[in-house]
């Protein structure tokens, strides 16, 4: 375990303090930055060299040595349940010969790259955007391996909803439809950019919202059971669906719980002051897109297929906290706002050490190979 502790805590030392420098030592932000770039290529080599670290690891080790030991042809990526881009990518890096190693080191620097990118509308946010992700997100990322690609690839995407460039948003996420098919749910959030949604501007209308989507699984579950299944063909997926409802997913419970809804009480009752001060960073889309999210996210409850959709939405979260710590603690001169928000930063830092030790997601005990 002592392992465990010190790579994550190097990690997200590393990509903190780097962020931090990177800003400070350079006006613009590109990631050629060696304060930007080093931190990509070493957690990517760390994560890339683990060894039975995250609880699909093994199972997309299985699938890409089959297509090392030429297993899996071409043809056989057309009948396949999995995704087919993310099978292509496989299949790519495949034909260089590339060790299991190789491959999970170029997934995970995929990801960080799509990650890293996806702060250039609002690069101040970079270390506290760092520091939440890592602290909230990203051993789960060491296990939903494919969805955390399209994850990022639509955070990516996400400058295509700002600048009203719709054909761009929708050719990203037919891309990262192609490599986890969850991402499809994605297509209609370019419409929350509407002022048509502007009353989700209202603070307690969101959290009466907010409440009510705890009790909304089966109003949700009998309209996908009438309609949405008629239009799964992949054999996995409807595997799933037949199970809607019955299936519940192993999540941790009690005070981690808690605190996350508490969080976002917290969030929606600060959402319209930080719509006021950073409506240049078009904060009102990405909230409106984590509100939906995450009311989502609790309409669904632990199902374990239905959980899965609104994740890309619902992970948002650790952007919309680095707004609010951002005000807190440097555009607030309050001295009890500025406690809040160490508060908040200790509070994920603990949370983030007792995932360790509790091996969230089969993130410890960490080995290398």
């Amino acid at each position: 375990m002592l392992l465990a502790y010190s790579v994550y805590i190097f990690i997200l030392i590393l990509a903190v303090f780097s962020g931090t420098l990177g800003l400070c030592q350079s006006k613009t932000y590109k990631l050629n930055n060696a304060y930007f770039l080093l931190p990509i290529v070493i957690i990517s080599l760390i994560m890339g060299f683990r060894f039975q670290v995250g609880t699909d690891w093994e199972t997309y080790k299985g699938y890409y040595e089959d297509f090392l030991k030429g297993g899996m042809s071409w043809e056989s990526i057309k009948y396949s349940t999995l995704e087919p881009l993310y099978l292509i990518l496989n299949k790519t890096i495949a034909l260089f010969n590339i060790r299991y190693q190789g491959f999970f080191t170029i997934i995970m620097s995929l990801h960080l790259i799509l990650l890293y990118k996806s702060f250039d509308r609002y690069s101040f946010l970079l270390p506290l955007g760092l520091f939440f992700y890592i602290t909230t997100f990203f051993f789960m990322s060491l296990n939903i391996q494919r969805q955390t690609l399209a994850i990022c690839i639509f955070f990516f995407s996400l400058r295509y909803i700002f600048d009203r460039k719709f054909l761009k948003y929708c050719i990203c996420i037919s891309i990262a439809t192609l490599i986890h098919y969850s991402s499809i749910i994605l297509f209609p959030v370019y419409f929350l950019s509407s002022h048509f949604f502007n009353f989700l501007n209202r603070r307690w209308l969101l959290i009466t919202l907010y409440v009510c989507s705890f009790y909304a699984f089966n109003v949700i579950l009998n309209w996908i059971s009438s309609f949405v299944i008629n239009y799964v063909a992949n054999g996995k997926y409807l595997l799933n669906l037949n199970a809607l409802g019955n299936v519940n997913m192993g999540v941790s419970s009690g005070i981690g719980i808690l605190v996350t809804h508490m969080i976002d009480v917290i969030l929606i009752w600060y959402s319209p002051k930080l719509n006021s001060i950073y409506k240049d960073y078009n904060f009102n889309i990405l909230f409106r897109i984590y509100f939906i999210g995450v009311c989502l996210s609790n309409a669904f409850g632990i199902d374990e297929f239905l959980s899965r959709l609104p994740l890309a939405m619902e992970s948002l979260r650790f952007v919309i906290l680095a707004f609010l710590i951002q005000y807190l603690m440097k555009g607030n001169k309050k001295i009890i706002s500025y406690c809040a928000g160490c508060c908040i930063l200790v509070l994920y830092f603990l949370m983030f050490i007792v995932s360790i030790k509790n091996g969230a997601a089969g993130c410890s005990p960490f080995m290398f190979a």
